[in-house]
This record gives C-alpha cells, structure tokens and sequence, in this order.
C-alpha cells in the first residue's frame, strides 16, 4: 500500500475523478503555501536553494550579509526544463527571500504581464519598473523624495510625450490625474506603458523605438529610483537591497532566447541592481559569452526516477508519486503499479507526470485509472513528442543513452534543439538521458534493436 501518512493524501480520499482532474493545472506554477506543493529537492541529486542564497550573501540562519563595498550589480540566471519546477521554486525564493533581514523582492511574471512570443529587453524593464513604483507606493507606503524621480518624468515628458507618434498616449495618460509628478503618478504612467506594450497596442514599436534610442538616460533614472528606493527601504526596516525576481522569460524560444539574454545584455546590465532572471536550459549550451555578464548559471535538475542504468531510484519515485496522489488519490488508481508506471515515464518531468494523469483521465473507464488508461496516456503524450524529432536523432538518442556521461560529445545545434523540445533531459552533473516517452517510439526503438 501506498504511504498515506500525509494528511492532504487523507482529505483526499473522498474527492470524484472529476475534481481530481481539476487539480491538473499544470500550465501555473504553485503558490507558497499550496497544499498540492511536494518537496523535490532529495530527488533531484546535488541540489539545494541554499546555493543561491549563499550566492546573495544569505546565511544558513536566513540573515543577509550584505557590506557596504558589496558589487552594485548582479545577475543571476535560474535555469532548468520547461515544466520542471522553476516557477514554483521562484515563488518560493522569492517568497523566502522578501524579509526584513534580507531583500525587498519585485517579483515579474512575464506570462502574465507580457507577450511572451513578442518580448523585448525594454518591455521587461519598463514592467519592472512600474512593479517598483506600485509596491513601493501601494503596498509599502514608502515615499521617495521628488528629486529621485524627477529624471524618469523628464524622461517621459522629453523623450515620450514630445514624440509625434506618441503624443495621443501621453494625453491619455494625464487624463483624469490631478498631478503630473510624485510617485503615484509614476506608477500609474509605467503601469500604462506597460499595458499598452503588453495589449500589442499601435504604440508598442514606438515605445520601444524610444527606450532603445534614449535608453542611457532611462537608465540612470531608473538606477536613480533604485538607488532611492533601497535607502528608504532599509529605514523602514523593509529590507536590506532590492532584489527583481524575472520568471516567464525561459520561455523565449531559440531565437529569442540569445536575443534577449545575449545581444541586449548591455541594455540589462545597465540597470545597477540585483537580479534572478529564469533562462531556457539550451542557452546553456550553446557558444556564447552568458559567462561574462551572468553569475555562474543555477540550475534546477529534473527529478531523477531512474539512475543512469534505468533503474528506478525507489526514494525519488515515492517523491513523484507523492506529486500525483496529491491531485489524484490512491482510491482512484486500480494499483499502486499504475502510479509508478505513469511516474517513470514522466522522466521526472513534473509537467509531464501531471500531463500524463490528466491524459490517463480522460481514457478511464468511470471512476478510476487502469493500466490499460495508463499506457494510453503513454502512448498519445509520446506521439505529441513525436513531431519534434527527425529521423537522424532516433541515432543520436540511443547514443547520447549509451554514454549519459559524455553529454559535451553531442553539444550541437540539433541537440540543443532536443534539450528546448523536451525530447532530451539534463539531470544533476550533466547526466542526459532521451525522455523515457521517446524512447516508446517505434523509431527509438528499431534504432536500438539495431545498434
């Protein structure tokens, strides 16, 4: 029998397949706190938050050692597989992280503020510095004096509201407030420029085209606010620097992606700050200069329910299938081996484990998930796989699983492709294996037979 010991498993006992199946929601991240949260860090090998607290001067008691020399500027990336966690572990930093004796954290969802598969540098600051303004005013009551914001409304009254395209937009702007100055009208104007970049409005290449040409004296203005900030903040006893958590923009794709954290990385590197931006895992792996502006990369390896030999790892796999039965109780299984036989495919994906039950769902039978719903979960969630994959790669595959430790041998464009399409997973200290719903294919599989 399955360890039922936790008690969320044992209100679970008496909920319908459907309700369950509203549990699944797998495209957002859980929130500090969440009942459905399992703790992964034991499964996913040498992996610890501490870390990359350590990386921000945080010690093991939760205090902030921050000296007055410390560098002005840092930026780190949280990597990982699309899907494995990393919003959660965000939330979670960042959560952890926004304390008095620590950071003051501004935490920006690109998915929810931004467009995703149309994304700038400039959008990203200029939402970070609306979520600045808000909280600070909003949220804190903190005031800064005028004389730190003068430089970002001169920049908004000199650069934006003079430009001849732009001109309709500042009027809509300072219609209906009483004061064009001070804080409060700060955040609404970058709330506003945020909006219409995100809505996809006709201002948004004009507003863009204005950051990217003046974007030096946006800089110092926003460094300025920062500067300004972090000083009220701490005599208020809010915290010890300001911290800017970025989630959302590992989902730039394989054009975007070098784009953003590569050729603009001047423009995000002028913003004297702290930052944690989420970054896609194939970055990591192609030929570029990420080292010379980004701390060393902190990773958050995928779950490990198999060791190299494709043995299960028994405490990784109760780990994961504490996962499901959070959403989907034991009652609602016909056997403990349907669990794990769904566990293992998921490859430690936790996306995928939660894809995988809800695909299982709809092919049961009434009230519960057999094998024969199992295996067709496998089968239909490998075959959405497999429009990702070329002929050529069932040979790459079966090698790069032949020698998981030599993945530097196979670091070309087409496997880094792998890496971004799910079809490869890195675990801790570069071990790879092909995702174990790829290698179900009857291509994987008649590549194997003869190798």
């Amino acid at each position: 029998m399955i360890d039922c010991r936790n008690r969320e498993n044992q209100q679970n006992q008496h909920i319908s397949i459907w309700e369950a199946k509203n549990r699944l929601t797998y495209n957002e991240p859980l929130q500090p706190g969440d009942p459905l949260f399992v703790e992964t860090s034991s499964a996913r090998g040498d992996f610890s938050l501490k870390r990359l607290y350590r990386e921000l001067n945080v010690d093991n008691q939760g205090m902030a050692h921050i000296a007055p020399a410390a560098p002005l500027k840092e930026y780190i990336l949280f990597t990982g597989h699309r899907g494995c966690g990393k919003s959660t572990e965000l939330l979670r930093t960042a959560a952890y992280l926004h304390h008095p004796d620590r950071y003051y954290v501004i935490h920006l969802d690109c998915l929810e503020k931004l467009d995703i598969n149309n994304l700038k540098y400039s959008d990203v600051l200029l939402a970070l510095a609306a979520a600045l303004l808000k909280q600070l005013e909003k949220e804190d009551g903190i005031i800064i004096d005028q004389v730190f914001l003068t430089r970002l409304e001169n920049w908004f009254k000199e650069r934006v509201e003079v430009h001849s395209d732009l001109k309709e937009f500042a009027a809509e702007v300072k219609a209906g407030a009483a004061i064009h100055t001070g804080l409060p009208w700060l955040g609404k104007l970058f709330m506003e420029l945020t909006n219409k970049i995100n809505i996809g409005s006709t201002y948004r290449e004009e507003l863009r085209l204005v950051v990217r040409n003046n974007f030096t004296e946006f800089a110092e203005a926003f460094n300025q606010l920062i500067r300004a900030g972090e000083e009220k903040i701490r005599a208020a006893g809010k915290g010890k620097r300001i911290l800017f958590t970025v989630d959302g923009t590992d989902r730039l794709d394989q054009e975007d992606a070098p784009k953003f954290f590569v050729e603009d990385v001047h423009q995000l590197t002028q913003i004297n700050g702290l930052f944690i931006y989420c970054a896609p895992i194939h970055l990591l792996h192609q030929d570029n200069c990420l080292s010379a502006s980004f701390c060393q990369p902190f990773r958050l390896p995928m779950l490990k329910v198999r060791d190299r030999d494709g043995e299960d790892l028994v405490e990784n796999m109760a780990v994961m299938r504490e996962m499901a039965l959070r959403r989907v109780p034991e009652q609602l299984f016909d056997t403990v081996d349907t669990v794990d036989y769904l566990v293992r495919y998921s490859g430690g994906h936790p996306r995928d484990l939660l894809r995988l039950l809800n695909v299982a769902i709809n092919y049961a039978d009434e009230e519960r998930i057999d094998q024969v719903a199992a295996e067709k979960a496998v089968k239909q969630v490998a075959n959405e796989y497999r429009r990702f994959i070329n002929t050529e790669d069932y040979t790459r595959l079966v090698q790069i699983d032949l020698h998981p430790d030599a993945p530097d041998d196979f670091t070309d464009e087409q496997s880094n492709l792998m890496l971004y399409n799910l079809i490869l997973l890195e675990y801790n200290d570069y071990f790879w294996k092909s995702h174990p719903l790829i290698t179900t294919l009857p291509g994987y599989q008649k590549m194997e037979a003869s190798g």
